[in-house]
């Protein structure tokens, strides 16, 4: 998804413009999915599409087990990896309800998970996507986000681009 007034740049052979309400139900399939959603600028976006380098285009990516930053961020520089950052006021939490089966860590795509005295642990490289919650089988591990921090993050997005 794009947002932003270069999104009406986009050649309609490679989009095409939809409702907040629709948007908003293409980012909940892509989590029923199991998608990782990112928001930010990528200048490579601006490139491809050729909405101009001047223009204010806000990418929203979700990125897929198989490919993507998903594969790719443990392995990218730290000047890289570093700016894709967990949202403040996300918390990832384990329960007492962890048996250590390892799924999350599967699941984790920036190596932020390991089992220590035979329960997950969730180190400071957590990114907040919610892959580990969406595929714990004893649902030991929760995400919340703390509502003043959302609404904070929303008017820094809202003041670069339009998402309206």
């Amino acid at each position: 998804l794009f947002m932003g007034e270069a999104a009406a740049k986009i050649d309609p052979r490679l989009g095409r413009l939809v409702s907040s309400e629709e948007a908003h139900m293409h980012i909940i399939k892509a989590g029923e999915a199991g998608l990782v959603h990112l928001i930010g600028r990528n200048k490579l976006d601006a490139v491809w599409l050729d909405t101009g380098p001047d223009e204010k285009l806000m990418t929203v990516c979700n990125c897929c087990p198989c490919c993507c930053l998903w594969k790719m961020l443990p392995d990218l520089g730290s000047h890289i990896s570093g700016k894709i950052t967990r949202m403040e006021g996300v918390e990832v939490t384990v329960s007492d309800g962890c048996v250590g089966c390892g799924t999350c860590i599967d699941a984790c795509f920036v190596d932020a998970i390991k089992l220590v005295d035979g329960k997950a642990v969730i180190s400071g490289e957590c990114r907040g996507c919610g892959r580990c919650v969406e595929t714990c089988p004893q649902k030991a591990i929760t995400i919340t986000i703390d509502p003043q921090s959302y609404s904070k993050t929303v008017d820094r997005i809202e003041s670069s681009v339009d998402v309206r």
